[in-house]
């Protein structure tokens, strides 16, 4: 074999080895991570969110008067446990629609006896549930318990 050609072919053979090589450490890489976005599902940005989330708030309202709570009033954006009621097991709320978009809805809930059957948390947590579209009952206290938003 002549020199010139025995080069090439040598050359040839180094840099396909090379190219191999690369291509294993390539492979051999792990991947990164998947990034974990935490959404509040308070929040809303588009304004079709927002509307959506108006009507799972409604839902969360009828629900909560249904499995014994007061219903509602609204005031604007405000929606509220109206002072004129007797105070019962079912804490007071008040939740104040989020602007039709890039806006926040804000949730609050007051034990207005000695013992209510679920803590303000507890209702958040409810609350934020129906907010993401994983709605937990309010009939079963295990629901309620096991409720993640």
């Amino acid at each position: 074999m002549r020199p010139i050609v025995r080069g090439v072919l040598w050359g040839t053979v180094l840099v396909l080895t090379g190219c191999v090589q690369q291509a294993r450490q390539a492979s051999s890489v792990e991947p990164a991570a998947p990034v974990l976005v935490l959404v509040d599902p308070q929040s809303c940005g588009e304004r079709a969110d927002c509307t959506t989330k108006v009507s799972r708030t409604l839902l969360f309202v009828f629900d909560y008067a249904a499995a014994g709570g007061h219903l509602l009033q609204r005031q604007g954006r405000l929606l509220f446990t109206p002072d004129e009621v007797a105070p019962s097991e079912w804490p007071a709320i008040a939740i104040r629609l989020a602007e039709p978009a890039d806006s926040r809805f804000e949730f609050a809930a007051e034990c207005q006896v000695a013992q209510c059957r679920y803590g303000a948390d507890e209702l958040l947590r409810v609350y934020r549930s129906y907010l993401a579209d994983r709605p937990c009952s309010l009939l079963l206290d295990a629901a309620v318990r096991g409720c993640a938003p």
